[in-house]
Protein backbone atom coordinates (compact mmCIF):
# COMPACT_ATOMS: atom_id res chain seq x y z
CA UNK A 1 0.00 0.00 0.00
CA UNK A 2 2.88 2.34 0.80
CA UNK A 3 4.37 1.79 -2.68
CA UNK A 4 1.03 2.54 -4.35
CA UNK A 5 0.72 5.77 -2.36
CA UNK A 6 4.27 6.74 -3.27
CA UNK A 7 3.65 6.05 -6.96
CA UNK A 8 0.40 8.01 -6.83
CA UNK A 9 2.20 10.92 -5.20
CA UNK A 10 4.89 10.76 -7.89
CA UNK A 11 2.23 10.85 -10.63
CA UNK A 12 0.55 13.88 -9.06
CA UNK A 13 3.92 15.59 -8.58
CA UNK A 14 4.88 14.92 -12.22
CA UNK A 15 1.56 16.29 -13.49
CA UNK A 16 1.92 19.44 -11.38
CA UNK A 17 5.51 19.88 -12.54
CA UNK A 18 4.50 19.58 -16.20
CA UNK A 19 1.75 22.15 -15.71
CA UNK A 20 4.11 24.50 -13.87
CA UNK A 21 6.80 24.20 -16.56
CA UNK A 22 4.27 24.86 -19.31
CA UNK A 23 2.93 27.86 -17.43
CA UNK A 24 6.46 29.23 -16.97
CA UNK A 25 7.15 28.94 -20.66
CA UNK A 26 4.13 31.09 -21.34
CA UNK A 27 2.31 28.20 -22.92
CA UNK A 28 -1.36 27.83 -22.30
CA UNK A 29 -3.16 24.55 -22.32
CA UNK A 30 -5.82 24.44 -25.01
CA UNK A 31 -8.02 22.24 -22.85
CA UNK A 32 -8.43 21.74 -19.14
CA UNK A 33 -6.36 18.89 -17.74
CA UNK A 34 -8.17 15.60 -17.97
CA UNK A 35 -7.27 11.98 -17.74
CA UNK A 36 -7.68 9.65 -20.66
CA UNK A 37 -8.76 6.04 -20.22
CA UNK A 38 -6.42 5.00 -23.06
CA UNK A 39 -3.36 6.87 -21.75
CA UNK A 40 -0.27 4.66 -21.82
CA UNK A 41 2.85 5.02 -19.75
CA UNK A 42 6.32 3.56 -19.76
CA UNK A 43 9.36 3.53 -17.55
CA UNK A 44 12.99 4.14 -18.36
CA UNK A 45 16.08 3.72 -16.19
CA UNK A 46 18.41 6.56 -17.18
CA UNK A 47 21.07 5.18 -14.83
CA UNK A 48 21.54 2.43 -17.44
CA UNK A 49 22.54 5.00 -20.07
CA UNK A 50 26.05 5.23 -18.60
CA UNK A 51 26.71 1.48 -18.44
CA UNK A 52 29.98 0.87 -20.34
CA UNK A 53 28.75 -2.41 -21.87
CA UNK A 54 25.04 -1.90 -22.49
CA UNK A 55 24.56 1.86 -22.26
CA UNK A 56 24.40 4.76 -24.69
CA UNK A 57 27.64 4.63 -26.68
CA UNK A 58 27.87 8.42 -27.11
CA UNK A 59 27.61 8.90 -23.35
CA UNK A 60 30.07 6.14 -22.45
CA UNK A 61 32.52 7.55 -25.03
CA UNK A 62 32.25 10.94 -23.31
CA UNK A 63 32.97 9.35 -19.91
CA UNK A 64 35.97 7.54 -21.43
CA UNK A 65 37.28 10.79 -22.93
CA UNK A 66 36.84 12.57 -19.60
CA UNK A 67 38.67 9.78 -17.79
CA UNK A 68 41.61 9.97 -20.25
CA UNK A 69 41.81 13.75 -20.02
CA UNK A 70 41.84 13.72 -16.21
CA UNK A 71 44.34 10.85 -15.84
CA UNK A 72 47.50 13.03 -15.84
CA UNK A 73 46.10 15.16 -13.00
CA UNK A 74 45.02 12.08 -11.03
CA UNK A 75 48.46 10.52 -11.53
CA UNK A 76 50.17 13.72 -10.36
CA UNK A 77 48.07 13.84 -7.18
CA UNK A 78 48.66 10.12 -6.60
CA UNK A 79 52.44 10.69 -6.86
CA UNK A 80 52.20 13.58 -4.38
CA UNK A 81 50.13 11.41 -2.05
CA UNK A 82 52.78 8.67 -2.20
CA UNK A 83 55.53 11.19 -1.35
CA UNK A 84 53.43 12.55 1.53
CA UNK A 85 52.85 9.06 2.96
CA UNK A 86 56.59 8.37 2.74
CA UNK A 87 57.36 11.61 4.63
CA UNK A 88 54.83 10.73 7.34
CA UNK A 89 56.36 7.27 7.64
CA UNK A 90 59.83 8.81 8.05
CA UNK A 91 58.51 11.28 10.63
CA UNK A 92 57.06 8.43 12.68
CA UNK A 93 60.19 6.29 12.43
CA UNK A 94 62.14 6.50 15.72
CA UNK A 95 65.37 5.84 13.78
CA UNK A 96 64.96 9.03 11.71
CA UNK A 97 67.58 11.73 11.94
CA UNK A 98 66.23 14.11 14.56
CA UNK A 99 67.87 17.12 12.91
CA UNK A 100 66.04 16.45 9.63
CA UNK A 101 62.62 15.90 11.25
CA UNK A 102 61.67 19.58 11.39
CA UNK A 103 62.43 20.06 7.68
CA UNK A 104 60.50 16.91 6.82
CA UNK A 105 57.56 18.05 8.92
CA UNK A 106 57.51 21.34 7.01
CA UNK A 107 57.71 19.45 3.71
CA UNK A 108 54.84 17.18 4.75
CA UNK A 109 52.68 20.15 5.76
CA UNK A 110 53.38 22.00 2.50
CA UNK A 111 52.78 18.83 0.46
CA UNK A 112 49.49 18.17 2.24
CA UNK A 113 48.30 21.69 1.32
CA UNK A 114 49.42 21.22 -2.29
CA UNK A 115 47.57 17.91 -2.51
CA UNK A 116 44.36 19.47 -1.21
CA UNK A 117 44.64 22.40 -3.63
CA UNK A 118 45.37 20.11 -6.60
CA UNK A 119 42.42 17.88 -5.68
CA UNK A 120 40.08 20.88 -5.50
CA UNK A 121 41.40 22.31 -8.78
CA UNK A 122 41.15 18.89 -10.42
CA UNK A 123 37.57 18.42 -9.24
CA UNK A 124 36.61 21.87 -10.52
CA UNK A 125 38.25 21.17 -13.90
CA UNK A 126 36.60 17.78 -14.14
CA UNK A 127 33.14 19.18 -13.31
CA UNK A 128 33.54 21.94 -15.90
CA UNK A 129 34.78 19.56 -18.60
CA UNK A 130 32.12 16.95 -17.78
CA UNK A 131 29.44 19.60 -18.22
CA UNK A 132 30.94 20.68 -21.57
CA UNK A 133 30.97 17.11 -22.82
CA UNK A 134 27.75 15.72 -21.38
CA UNK A 135 25.28 18.62 -21.69
CA UNK A 136 24.83 18.26 -25.47
CA UNK A 137 24.47 14.47 -25.17
CA UNK A 138 21.94 14.72 -22.32
CA UNK A 139 19.92 17.29 -24.27
CA UNK A 140 19.90 15.06 -27.34
CA UNK A 141 18.97 12.04 -25.20
CA UNK A 142 16.05 13.94 -23.70
CA UNK A 143 14.72 15.01 -27.10
CA UNK A 144 15.23 11.53 -28.56
CA UNK A 145 13.51 9.87 -25.61
CA UNK A 146 10.53 12.17 -25.98
CA UNK A 147 10.27 11.37 -29.71
CA UNK A 148 10.72 7.64 -29.00
CA UNK A 149 7.91 7.69 -26.44
CA UNK A 150 5.57 9.62 -28.75
CA UNK A 151 6.19 7.15 -31.58
CA UNK A 152 5.02 4.39 -29.25
CA UNK A 153 1.95 6.27 -28.12
CA UNK A 154 3.15 6.80 -24.56
CA UNK A 155 1.62 9.67 -22.64
CA UNK A 156 4.02 9.57 -19.68
CA UNK A 157 7.49 8.11 -19.13
CA UNK A 158 8.79 7.72 -15.57
CA UNK A 159 12.51 7.63 -14.90
CA UNK A 160 12.73 4.82 -12.35
CA UNK A 161 16.30 5.78 -11.43
CA UNK A 162 14.75 8.77 -9.62
CA UNK A 163 12.39 6.53 -7.62
CA UNK A 164 14.80 3.87 -6.30
CA UNK A 165 13.10 1.97 -3.51
CA UNK A 166 9.82 3.81 -4.03
CA UNK A 167 8.70 2.25 -7.30
CA UNK A 168 8.49 -1.37 -8.41
CA UNK A 169 8.10 -2.43 -12.02
CA UNK A 170 6.04 -5.61 -12.03
CA UNK A 171 5.51 -5.75 -15.79
CA UNK A 172 8.74 -5.56 -17.80
CA UNK A 173 6.77 -4.69 -20.93
CA UNK A 174 6.45 -1.09 -19.71
CA UNK A 175 10.25 -0.75 -19.38
CA UNK A 176 11.51 0.91 -22.58
CA UNK A 177 15.14 1.32 -21.44
CA UNK A 178 16.81 -1.37 -23.58
CA UNK A 179 14.69 -0.64 -26.65
CA UNK A 180 15.46 3.08 -26.40
CA UNK A 181 19.21 2.54 -25.93
CA UNK A 182 19.31 0.21 -28.96
CA UNK A 183 17.33 2.68 -31.07
CA UNK A 184 19.43 5.66 -29.93
CA UNK A 185 22.75 3.88 -30.51
CA UNK A 186 21.71 2.91 -34.05
CA UNK A 187 20.79 6.52 -34.92
CA UNK A 188 23.54 8.32 -32.96
CA UNK A 189 26.84 6.43 -33.11
CA UNK A 190 29.60 7.50 -30.75
CA UNK A 191 32.11 10.02 -32.06
CA UNK A 192 35.32 11.17 -30.39
CA UNK A 193 34.85 14.21 -28.19
CA UNK A 194 36.63 17.42 -29.10
CA UNK A 195 39.82 18.15 -27.22
CA UNK A 196 39.50 20.74 -24.47
CA UNK A 197 40.33 24.33 -25.38
CA UNK A 198 43.79 25.42 -24.32
CA UNK A 199 43.68 27.99 -21.47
Amino acid sequence: MKIICTVAAAVVFTAITVLAVNARKGETLSQPFQTSPDAKFGVVDTAEFGDPKTGVTRLTAVFETLNKEMKPKRDEVQGMQTRYEQLVKELNDPKSDQNALAAKADQATALEKDIKRKQEDGQRDMDRRAKELTDPVYEDLSNSLEAFAKQRGLSVVFDISKFRGAMMVVNDQVDITKAFITDYNSKHPATPAAAPAKP
